[in-house]
């Protein structure tokens, strides 16, 4: 017998935290944050300190709480990919300062994070670790850099974890793999169960042509996106349509870059993304910001949803002029500035509230699955029992599923342990 518990991503994005216990051990699969809420809020605790923790990828989401282990004197040995572990880094010594600025204290310190840093142990896709009560494998999940599906075969009972994952190549990786083995238990991301996305090339050829009228215009064209995968991929389609003009990266988009082109293994075409970079200018002053916006130019910034960084510089020099135009590349949370932006046309962050006068646009570079996708590939597997969660319509998805002969569950807070023989 096993017990599954549910710690987070109950029908909604955020805190993703799944809690297996075989009976000789407890293994966690991500412990995360919400993302954007103040003050953050993390998984349901987990009761005794657990054996192990596999990390799908680096996404706060998924891995923003993992020093909170560290934090009540827990060492935890924590799984991933030597990428996922170099991008985590990253982004949770972020996720401190950013907490700082915003007037939060985190429950955790720098030295939790350094601590939790120091318990990773780096894993290859497909190699296989051996537990207790049987082995763990990692395959790659076409979602950023580094992400993985954790494969778990425990008590005589074959688990997959999606984490976060998508089905189609990217121009910076390819899609996650096809020839996974067979699964009893599957544990699913439901992100995008209720829509598709359109094709990458729509959205490519759309975001060339608000380029070039921008720039015909002599005016400035920011993008915004996330800084691990987005703006890589975002420079590698520029790069593709051979678009010539000032190009500058802003924000924490730069160390993920450098982090990201150290894995050559994992992306499509490291040959090209090297070549696309030659070509762009790093911003490292307020200088050479003030330099960027003088002249008809592509800015890519971070944040993807707004919510701080330097995109909030440039876009309150840039605001009031509709010859510019600003490109949102990715997914905004509700709440988050650049949702707000899309419903009303005002750019509402701390003490601003700004009546945005440039074009502004989003586009869909989705790196998860979409609803037509999700089903082929739960499908494909055929599992006995299916658990969705990581989306805000679990519940209809877990519907749709049982219509279709699947014994699916979307956990709640009030249903979330389940134990299976």
């Amino acid at each position: 017998m096993i017990e599954i518990s549910f710690n987070g991503a109950l029908t909604c994005v955020g805190a993703s935290a799944v809690l297996i216990d075989t009976g000789v051990e407890k293994i966690v699969l991500d412990y995360g944050t919400k993302v954007r809420e103040v003050p953050p809020k993390f998984p349901i605790p987990i009761n005794g300190k657990p054996d192990y923790v596999f990390l799908s990828h680096a996404h706060l989401d998924h891995s923003g709480g993992l020093a909170l282990f560290e934090a009540k004197g827990e060492k935890v040995p924590i799984y991933a990919s030597s990428c996922t572990k170099e991008l985590t880094e990253l982004l949770l010594y972020d996720s401190i300062k950013v907490s700082r600025e915003e007037g939060v204290e985190l429950p955790f310190s720098r030295e939790d994070v350094e601590r939790t840093l120091d318990a990773f142990k780096s894993v290859n896709y497909k190699e296989e670790i051996e537990i207790r009560s049987g082995k763990v494998i990692f395959f790659d999940a076409g979602h950023i850099p580094g992400s993985a599906f954790i494969y778990l075969e425990v008590n005589n009972k074959k688990i997959l974890y999606t984490g976060d994952f998508n089905t189609v190549d990217t121009r910076l990786i390819n899609k996650c793999e096809k020839r996974l083995p067979e699964v009893d238990i599957l544990i699913t991301e439901s992100t995008y169960s209720d829509r598709n996305h359109p094709s990458r090339k729509s959205q490519e050829k759309e975001l060339i042509n608000i380029i070039n009228e921008t720039l015909a215009r002599d005016a400035n064209c920011l993008i915004a996106g996330f800084a691990v995968g987005r703006l890589q991929e975002v420079i590698l389609i520029l790069e593709n349509y051979g678009i010539d003009y000032p190009l500058y990266l802003d924000g924490m988009a730069k160390k993920a870059t450098t982090i990201i082109t150290k894995y050559k293994e994992l992306l499509r075409s490291p040959d090209k993304l090297e070549k696309a970079l030659e070509k762009v200018r790093y911003i490292h002053s307020a200088k050479e910001r003030k330099r960027a916006i003088k002249q008809p130019s592509v800015i890519l910034a971070t944040s993807g949803m707004l919510h701080g960084g330097p995109i909030v510089w440039y876009i309150k020099k840039l605001y009031k002029n509709s010859l510019n135009s600003l490109v949102l590349t990715g997914w905004q949370l509700e709440g988050t500035p650049g949702k707000i932006l899309l419903e009303t046309g005002k750019f509402v962050y701390e003490n601003l509230n700004l009546d945005i006068k440039m074009k502004v646009k989003r586009l869909d570079f989705s790196a998860h699955v979409g609803r037509d996708d999700l089903f082929k590939f739960i499908e494909k597997l055929s599992p006995e029992k299916v658990f969705c969660i990581h989306g805000d319509h679990t519940q209809e998805f877990a519907s749709e599923l049982r219509e279709k002969g699947f014994d699916a569950i979307a956990p709640l807070a009030n249903n979330r342990i389940f134990k299976i023989d």
